[in-house]
């Protein structure tokens, strides 16, 4: 995932002559400097009613028009793609000129029309300032010809708090039309929801680990009622033929959620995607609960304008929760996690335990679990069981009690922190032995590595949250393991992958 950091939206050319060169630093400084005098979370700058600008250009400024072409390309592209049937927590929709792009958004639109999402993530790409990091614009309303649509400030704040890089900097959404194209097709397909803007400059590695951290907390809180739109336009400027066989490469890496070689892709410009932060991060969060992406349409400009010399690709995606992420149904779920709370403040409080019993079927299967304790968004304990030695209820209260005063890196929880303690549980499915190395998917699945007496194991989730490549993962375990980094090459030692149903507080 080397390539992370060099995958951005914003490309400056350099201009030579000295005086002009000047002038854009001068310009660059102004803006750093504005940058850091708004940094942070200040409610008194804010914008209440961002007015639309692009309104009559990218599309219509008529209201009665606008809603006339949305609905059009709804209903145009409805009955052509068969509507997924599993919890869509994501789409990437296009953000050019809707003569040419609408009716491929259609497409993703199409997928989450009339659901009750209350929260919609939107993130795109900064084309005219640069950023390092992520803006937010954190608070007010945006307003198009269709209406008002309030900002989710709570949400918006929460996002903030958890993500560092993420600033209040609300003159990078002044001419970005990368989100304003979106929300007049939110307006027509659901009612009664607020969103969250977010535009993305140079992002680090670690800032993609953060918010992916952070979105898979708000999916996981809100179930069914957060829609993250990642906005991005594909190739740009080549001739039909090779757009198509770009584009089409680039959508078979989203499809397959393949987040390592899109990124290399990307950075060797062998695709390209404008807003190729925000559809990253949207397959990080797929990975990290399960999910999976299904590649709804592609277009080109050129099968609009009829040019074929110089096109620009459009795409559009749905993500949902896969039968292995929705193996746990949420009345699960909240039953494991109350009997993990429950174990973990009385083992603290009372030094002892009351056994509690489980009335849920899939409660009293056997299977491998690890319960992990986090404070203030840092590791607390961590610590399961591989193989599934007991009912899934009560290996969750012993691991609780393991995690919470056994882990090994960590002194036991006291009292006083326990309101500051979140848990976080993670059911595994049956160890499987993998012969080629190519099998691992980062943030699918996760690793148990065994030689002789040693034997190491990471989660999925440590994968995503620190961007390892499959080859680093793979160190990393046997390191866990105290075996040597390269340990995982040797024909003695035995690896394994599983995946795993991850839920938290």
């Amino acid at each position: 995932m080397g390539g992370l950091k060099s995958v951005q939206s914003s490309t400056f050319k350099v201009v030579k002559r000295k005086h002009r060169c000047s002038i854009i630093c001068a310009i660059c400084c102004i803006i750093c400097v504005l940058f850091l005098c708004t940094a942070g979370f200040a409610e008194d700058v804010l914008i209440k009613v961002k007015k639309p600008v692009f309104a009559g250009s990218f599309y219509p400024g008529d209201r009665s028009a606008l809603a006339g072409t949305i609905n059009g390309y709804l209903k145009e592209t409805e009955s052509k793609k068969e509507r997924i049937s599993a919890p869509v927590f994501g789409i990437i929709a296009p953000h050019a000129g809707y003569q040419y792009s609408g009716r491929v958004a259609a497409y993703a639109y199409n997928q989450i029309k009339g659901k009750p999402y209350t929260t919609v993530i939107l993130m795109g790409p900064t084309h005219r300032v640069p950023l390092k990091g992520a803006a937010i614009y954190p608070s007010g309303s945006w307003e198009t010809p269709l209406g008002r649509v309030q900002i989710d400030h709570d949400t918006a704040k929460r996002l903030a708090e958890k993500s560092a890089f993420i600033k209040n900097y609300p003159i990078a959404f002044e001419r970005e039309h990368s989100l304003e194209v979106q929300v007049p097709f939110l307006q027509q397909a659901l009612k009664d929801f607020k969103i969250v803007p977010i535009v993305m400059g140079m992002m680090e590695r670690e800032d993609y680990g953060a918010l992916t951290v952070a979105l898979c907390e708000l999916l996981q809180k809100h179930a069914g009622r957060v829609l993250i739109v990642a906005s991005s336009d594909m190739s740009h400027f080549h001739s039909y033929r090779e757009a198509n066989r770009m584009d089409n490469l680039t959508l078979q890496e989203i499809g397959d959620l393949d987040i390592d070689r899109l990124a290399a892709g990307l950075e060797k410009g062998d695709y390209e995607l404008c807003g190729s932060q925000a559809v990253l991060t949207l397959m990080m969060v797929a990975r990290r609960i399960n999910g999976e992406a299904k590649v709804l349409h592609y277009a080109n400009s050129g099968d609009v304008t009829d040019d074929r010399n110089r096109v620009v690709g459009y795409g559009a995606a749905a993500f949902s929760l896969s039968e292995a992420g929705a193996g746990l149904g949420k009345r699960e779920q909240k039953a494991l996690l109350a009997c993990a709370r429950k174990t973990l403040e009385e083992s603290v409080t009372l030094g002892k335990i009351t056994t509690a019993e489980a009335k849920e079927k899939a409660l009293l299967e056997r299977r491998g679990v690890f319960v992990t304790l986090t404070k203030d968004g840092r590791l607390r304990g961590c610590i399961g069981y591989i193989m599934p030695v007991m009912p899934l209820y009560r290996a969750v209260s012993d691991m609780t009690v393991s995690a919470a005063s056994r882990d090994p890196r960590f002194p036991p929880v006291a009292k006083e922190e326990l309101k500051d303690i979140k848990i976080e549980i993670s059911v595994l499915s049956p160890l499987k032995n993998v012969d080629d190395p190519q099998e691992i998917e980062i943030g699918k699945h996760g690793l148990f590595i065994v030689k002789g007496n040693n034997q190491g194991l990471l989660l999925p989730q440590v994968a995503t949250e620190y961007m390892w490549s499959r080859e680093e993962f793979l160190k990393q375990t046997c390191l866990k393991a105290g075996l040597p980094s390269n340990a995982w090459r040797d024909k003695g030692t035995k690896v394994y992958s599983f995946s795993a149903q991850i839920f938290s507080e």
